[in-house]
């Protein structure tokens, strides 16, 4: 009995359950280093499930600006890339799926990017935004996570005017460190 009831837990951990959360810590951001944010307490989580193929990712501020908005997005390190990340759209695609190069903190890197939300401040400067992405294609990402100053950077009526919406925080950081994500 015993050896059924291990030989179950092994099927079911191996049909696709969630990845064990990954947490990673902010850095300071490559275009604002005067923003203030708690960088002990402060957090990215993120997950796959290979069964569902989403990617799960939970923005943590703490100690930040009160009551206020910081825009939240992935920034992929690429030369090519899809239009759509799971439900949705990549930004800073040039000539249909060529990667933008951009140069910041001394690193020239191509990069697209995919707004996935807005973390909302509290009094005290604290906010959390979830967000599950997906299904997303199978592949190997190189990623980094943003918080950027303001939020509907690139709508009519947003914080968009290129001067509100510089990159406050990044995981990892400097510019052009990633983390490697693999959806099966």
């Amino acid at each position: 009995m015993k050896k059924m009831v291990l030989l179950a837990m092994a099927l079911l951990m191996s049909t696709g359950a969630a990845s064990a959360a990954t947490k990673q810590k902010w850095t300071a951001g490559w275009d604002n280093f005067g923003e203030p944010l708690n960088y002990t307490k402060s957090t990215v989580k993120w997950t796959v499930s290979a069964a569902t193929k989403k990617l799960t990712v939970t923005f943590n501020l703490v100690g930040a600006v009160p009551s206020k908005l910081y825009q939240v997005d992935l920034a992929f390190f690429c030369n090519t890339f899809a239009s759509t990340f799971g439900q949705f759209p990549v930004q800073g695609l040039e000539n249909g799926n060529q990667c933008q190069s951009l140069t910041r903190q001394g690193v020239t890197a191509s990069n697209a990017y995919v707004e996935v939300g807005v973390v909302t401040t509290d009094i005290n400067g604290n906010g959390v935004f979830a967000v599950a992405v997906g299904p997303v294609a199978s592949g190997t990402y190189s990623v980094e996570f943003r918080a950027l100053d303001g939020a509907g950077c690139h709508f009519t009526g947003g914080a968009g005017d290129g001067s509100d919406c510089s990159v406050d925080f990044q995981s990892p950081g400097p510019f052009g460190t990633t983390t490697t994500i693999t959806i099966p």
